[in-house]
């Protein structure tokens, strides 16, 4: 590993100026460079914006993301992250229509979209490195000047109304967000990311406007890009592109002020829920650790172990010893200041009960040490080849970086990711669990609806 604060010069390695050799800040304007596995990771920051990139040589492509470090735990108005990230493509106001914006990227073979989540919102594209320039000056226009005029706002209003109605003809997506709900009660991370029906058509578009005001802007502005890349030349690229934003070389990032959920300290009462589907669904979790905490890794290795894959304790106790379920999976996810640990099966109805058991047993087991070194390794393996694995596509690799950048906002190297999976040991795996066991747990159970 190659870690360089200030005007990179090959060689230097260790730890120097306060970034360490486990884990590199983001939190400063600092300069840094990183060799990874024959790629070069670069990070700047130009007038309050922060440009980060993996160069990959070997590759043909590019993905480039333009992230803002504001999700839906960070509105006013439920909806309007969502609205934005649907506004965007609708048109600039420097005269570029929508169907101007889908043609650029299709007429090149490429592909652009753009997510929202409870603390970030990103516009990316993947294109051939010859089609970089046009990605940057589309996406940038977008980001900077958009449209938002009232017809695509109203139009996008019922296309929005029809993505939340889908998304409540779907078990899972109705048992997560009852899930996250029940988690973080009276906390936007309980709060669907889209908004809701409601607060959706009652939202106005002034807010909306206010909301992109607020947020997008060089200072809250994340450029990460991947594969075949020129740093200093992307840089350039993009302050080309700023459109009527101004850089000041005083301005510094600026992340949202935000409350961290306080927590119900009575135990929780299990959910039911009556749909009219034909299965069962049943999600067993608590809070979690933060994207950030050092022990990140080990909760990896926990929910592996659990639920990763048809060797993980739920799919051999649950579908392989007994046939209970079709499937059944351990999940995490990861925000600045907390996050969510769950078990989950679909079942028959009349099986819920003793899924819900058995997935309690078997976390219970694990947190009691009750499980092998060479069950641990097998894990490992596992963990460490499904990393590197997902990382083998630019996308992937761009993500990560705008993920680093926003909500743990440090970087982990690969290297060092694995030695820590590498030297973990059971016991603290067992201790993990064992914390977890003992906060308040949720159970949320989803049953096809009474006749």
């Amino acid at each position: 590993m190659t870690i360089l604060p200030g005007t990179p010069k090959k060689g230097a390695s260790g730890s120097i100026g306060g970034v360490s050799e486990t884990s590199i800040s983001l939190d400063n304007c600092d300069p840094i460079e990183l060799i990874e596995d024959g790629t070069v990771i670069r990070r700047s920051v130009v007038g309050g914006v922060r440009f980060i990139t993996q160069s990959v040589p070997t590759t043909r492509s590019v993905a480039i993301g333009f992230w803002v470090p504001a999700g839906s735990r960070d509105e006013e108005y439920g909806g309007a992250t969502h609205y934005l990230e649907h506004l965007l493509f609708k048109g600039t106001k420097s005269g570029r229509s929508a169907t101007d914006i889908a043609n650029s990227f299709d007429a090149v073979g490429g592909e652009s979209n753009a997510v929202t989540a409870k603390e970030s919102t990103h516009y990316y594209a993947n294109v051939l490195a010859t089609d970089l320039p046009m990605a940057i000056e589309v996406l940038m226009d977008m980001v900077t000047a958009p449209a938002l005029q009232e017809a695509d706002f109203q139009m996008e209003r019922s296309v929005i109304v029809e993505e939340l109605t889908m998304a409540l003809d779907d078990p899972q997506d109705v048992l997560h967000q009852a899930f996250a709900a029940e988690v973080f009660p009276n906390h936007p991370l309980g709060l669907p990311v889209g908004g809701t029906i409601e607060s959706v058509q009652a939202t106005p578009l002034h807010q909306v406007r206010a909301h992109h005001e607020r947020w997008y802007g060089p200072d809250t502005l994340v450029v990460a890009a991947a594969g075949k890349v020129d740093h200093e030349q992307l840089i350039d690229m993009v302050l080309k592109a700023l459109g009527p934003w101004r850089l000041d070389d005083s301005t510094t990032p600026r992340f949202p002020e935000r409350q961290a959920p306080v927590l119900p300290e009575s135990a929780a009462e299990p959910l039911t829920l009556y749909r009219p589907f034909e299965q069962a669904h049943v999600l067993l979790g608590c809070d979690s650790i933060p994207a950030g905490a050092p022990n990140r890794h080990v909760l990896s290795l926990l929910s592996v172990l659990l639920g990763g894959g048809m060797s993980s304790r739920l799919f051999q106790e649950i579908r392989e010893k007994r046939g209970l379920a079709y499937s059944t999976y351990a999940f995490q996810s990861a925000y600045s200041d907390s996050g969510t640990f769950a078990l989950y099966a679909g079942c028959a109805p009349d099986n819920v009960t003793e899924c819900a058991h058995l997935m309690e047993q078997q976390w219970s087991e694990l947190a009691a040490g009750n499980f092998s070194e060479h069950e641990l390794q097998r894990v490992k393996g596992q963990l460490t080849g499904g990393l590197l694995l997902g990382l083998e596509d630019n996308v992937s690799r761009m993500s990560r970086l705008g993920t680093a950048e926003i909500v743990s906002r440090q970087l982990l190297p690969i290297n060092v990711l694995s030695e820590k999976i590498s030297g973990t040991e059971v016991p603290e795996i067992a201790q993990l669990a064992a914390d977890l066991y003992q906060r308040r747990r949720v159970q949320v159970e989803l049953l096809p609806q009474r006749n």
